[in-house]
């Protein structure tokens, strides 16, 4: 009699804890599935082949970054982008201004966004619209030898996603 009432007991304790819990909803974010390789290609002027996936790997369900490679000239080219997010759009702008800061630069106008800058140091164009902040790169390996217009090119294909 004792077993059946601790049974009952803990059946019921269950039951109440299922339907007490809040439903977790699960977000998934791929950074490929808004850059895709016909983006990849307009950015790079050729072909974009997109990185090998290991089957044998679970992938995570959140991917912020994505990256594309192909060659140009008889040169290797890459592109890629990667997306933060800020839980406020004043988070997200206060990080972004210190990004800013850090790698002294001006701000740029790109149509669609909020704030844009271009980092000569690092080659690469920084975009913020909302609490969403993406990072992009085009062209060589070197930073050095990349340019802000490839970059904003690739800025527009993506403030236009965002």
């Amino acid at each position: 009699m004792r077993v059946q009432y601790a049974i009952g007991a803990a059946t019921l304790l269950l039951a109440v804890n299922v339907l007490a819990a809040p439903k977790v909803v699960e977000e998934t974010f791929d950074a490929c599935d808004v850059y895709t390789a016909e983006d990849a290609a307009k950015a790079l002027g050729t072909a974009a082949n997109p990185e090998p996936i290991n089957p044998k790997v679970k992938r995570p369900k959140i991917i912020p970054a994505c990256t594309y490679t192909g060659n140009k000239d008889g040169k290797a080219v890459a592109t890629s982008v990667q997306f933060r997010w800020g839980k406020t759009d004043e988070e997200a702008k206060k990080a972004f201004d210190e990004a800013r800061l850090q790698f002294q630069t001006k701000p740029l106008l790109i149509p669609g966004t909020q704030e844009a800058f271009w980092s000569g140091k690092t080659g690469q164009l920084h975009i913020r619209k909302g609490r969403t902040w993406v990072t992009m790169s085009v062209g060589a390996e070197k930073a050095s030898e990349r340019f802000v217009d490839d970059a904003k090119k690739l800025a527009d294909i993506i403030a236009k996603k965002m």
